[in-house]
């Protein structure tokens, strides 16, 4: 069953996710769409071993064309940005993200939602959106905006978003294309076992990709102390991390991209096209 089945018809479609892995939970709209692809780092973790070959083949098999960020940060030198409020990096990274959109000629952005999981998932939905405020300031050209869940429930949509959410139920050729998909990525067997603990499998049949309604203030859209607080917590008390990434830190990455929009909209004024 397709929900909005037109929603992507005309449209230059573009794929924005922090880690590589993140497109398997969009699988079946990723083939059918097969959108220009940007990864913001090589999710090598902790372990340095990068797993973005993966996904290139998992974007390849479906014809879909990587963009030109891609993977350009390690998961640590993601984090140690985070920690030592690099603002100058973010900025030029959304920058950078909003130069490429443009030159795709985007229409529509799907990218990670912000849950308060992962730092680098939520600070990859902080560049969206940063970069598509800046598409619009600057050019006057408003992107649609769209987020899925990339540690939710697969399916979850908001009452208030179902109108305009693209919803996907996968029938058996196309989830057994996606269970494929996922199983034949080496790197993601630990992150599989634990996601199909806390999802049935089966849940993995629905794909909803849903609008983002929200800018650079992302407190409200999780709990706090958010998951990645406490997890840190575990990490550095094993000895794996050195610090803990905070929502604090996170919410610096926010304030620094939300001066770069000032900026943004302070030219525009002075040129008179505001």
């Amino acid at each position: 069953m397709i929900s909005n089945a037109d929603a992507w018809n005309g449209e230059r479609t573009a794929l924005v996710i922090g880690h590589p892995g993140h497109e398997l939970r969009v699988h079946h709209w990723l083939e059918r769409v097969r959108p220009v692809t940007f990864v913001l780092t090589d999710g090598s973790g902790h372990t340095d071993r990068s797993r973005l070959a993966s996904t290139t083949q998992v974007i390849e098999r479906v014809g879909a064309a990587r963009g030109a960020l891609y993977g350009m940060l390690s998961d640590r030198a993601l984090y140690s940005a985070i920690l030592r409020e690099d603002h100058a990096l973010f900025a030029q990274l959304a920058q950078d993200l909003a130069a490429a959109l443009l030159g795709e000629r985007v229409t529509c952005v799907v990218g990670d939602a912000a849950e308060g999981v992962n730092p680098g998932h939520d600070v990859c939905r902080l560049l969206i959106n940063a970069a598509v405020a800046r598409i619009a300031q600057t050019t006057g050209r408003q992107i649609r905006n769209m987020e899925f869940p990339v540690e939710g429930p697969p399916g979850e949509c908001p009452p208030q978003d179902r109108a305009q959410a693209i919803m996907l139920t996968l029938d058996d050729a196309a989830y057994t294309r996606k269970i494929a998909a996922a199983q034949a990525y080496p790197e993601l067997a630990e992150e599989l076992e634990r996601v199909f603990g806390i999802h049935d499998a089966q849940a993995f049949r629905v794909e909803c990709i849903r609008p983002v309604r929200y800018g650079l203030d992302i407190a409200t859209q999780f709990a706090h102390p958010c998951v990645y607080e406490r997890y840190g917590e575990t990490r550095v008390a094993a000895g794996i991390y050195r610090d803990v990434v905070r929502f604090r830190d996170v919410a610096q990455v926010a304030a620094g991209l939300a001066e770069l929009t000032r900026e943004s909209r302070s030219r525009l004024t002075a040129t008179g096209r505001a």
